[in-house]
This record gives structure tokens, C-alpha cells and sequence, in this order.
């Protein structure tokens, strides 16, 4: 992602905060979109006493979620917006927060698994190849699983300030360049969907 859009992004969501404070709407989502989207990531397997790392945490709502449902983890969250990350600092201090640009900075260790909810859904220029470089980035770190949450290109009504993409694009590409052990979710949300990335074939139940 070039500057420009990296500065239009922090802007954005700056503005959001201070119009919202500490709400769901200040990330851009609802309260019950936020837990479906939440509950939906719960699909990757189990958890429990893992370590993982929310990329694009911003103020940590997703580490709340899990707290709430009794889901202790070894929680790490990234986002470029650096008052998101103050905030989710004060809020959980407990938790590892950190400013971090992936494009500039290196990711120094390895997480069990790795949660990307709704990060790109802003739309800026060249988001598509984005969202590629950052899945081979993260996916290199992720020890058993990877989810992505995206908005489905299939969707009829699409909002002009928000980007789509279609799931098949993305299965075709991680299955050719990340592994063969894919899954698609599209049943959870209207027009929205999850795709798990694992490392090795994977039996979970549910």
C-alpha cells in the first residue's frame, strides 16, 4: 500500500474514533456485526492457549470478545493506526500492542495463528495485490492457521468507499502460492466472507 493511502487510512479511522469514541462504530462495524464477524473466526479450530496475533487489532475489540467467551490466548495486536493502538494499550494492558507497518517493519516471530477481520475494507488504490503480499508475509509466521474476513465481490449493492473481492480469486491464488489446505466460508454474513488458511490438513469439528 502506498503512503498516500496509508495516511488516508490512519485519517479515516482518527475521524471514526473521534466521532464514536470506544464503539464497534468507530472501526466502521455494528455491535452485532462485530460479534457475527468475531463468532465466525471461530471456525479456524480450537484456540485455547494459543499464541495468536490479531493484524489490524485496532482498539481490541476482537481480544475482548475472546476474553468474554472465556477463550484465554496469548494475544498479540498490529495496526498501523497508532491511536487505536494507544487506546487498546490502555484498555488491555495486559495484551501486547504495537504500531507496525509491514510494508517497512519485519515480522520477528511466529504465531500459532493469525486473524486478519475486515482489514481491507476501505477501498484505496492497489489493494488487490495489498492484501496478496501481506498474506504470504503473515502466512510465513503462522504455525498451524490463517483467517481472512473479506467483503464478497458477489454482493449486488457495493458501497463506493468499500472493497470487494471475490473469495474464488483468493482461494485460487493462496492454494497456487500459500498451500493446498484451504476453506471457504460465505454462509455466516450476507455478502461476506472468511477464508482459513492452514498449514497441514485439518480435522477440527467445531
Amino acid at each position: 500500500m502506498d503512503e498516500l493511502s496509508k495516511e488516508y487510512v490512519i485519517s479515516f479511522f482518527n475521524t471514526q474514533l473521534s466521532l464514536h469514541g470506544d464503539k464497534p462504530e468507530a472501526v466502521r462495524w455494528t455491535k452485532r456485526g462485530q460479534y457475527l464477524h468475531y463468532r465466525s473466526l471461530l471456525d479456524i479450530g480450537d484456540i485455547k492457549r494459543s499464541k495468536i496475533l490479531d493484524f489490524g487489532c485496532g482498539k481490541g475489540d476482537f481480544y475482548e470478545f475472546l476474553r468474554e467467551k472465556g477463550i484465554i490466548v496469548d494475544y498479540t495486536g498490529y495496526d498501523i493506526n497508532e491511536k487505536l493502538i494507544r487506546l487498546a494499550q490502555e484498555k488491555y494492558p495486559d495484551c501486547k500492542f504495537q504500531v507496525f507497518d509491514i510494508d517497512k517493519e519485519e515480522l520477528t516471530e511466529d504465531f500459532d495463528y493469525i486473524f486478519l477481520c475486515g482489514v481491507f475494507n476501505l477501498k484505496v488504490q492497489g489493494l488487490a495485490e495489498t492484501i496478496k503480499d501481506v498474506l504470504i508475509k503473515l502466512f510465513k509466521h503462522c504455525k498451524i492457521a490463517l483467517a481472512y474476513n473479506g467483503l464478497s465481490a458477489h454482493n449486488p449493492k457495493k458501497d463506493f468507499e468499500l472493497y470487494y473481492s471475490y473469495p474464488e480469486d483468493l482461494f485460487s491464488f493462496i492454494v497456487k502460492n500459500l498451500t493446498p489446505y484451504v476453506s471457504v466460508r460465505h454462509d455466516r454474513i450476507k455478502y461476506d466472507f472468511t477464508i482459513f488458511v492452514y498449514k497441514e490438513p485439518n480435522f477440527f469439528s467445531g
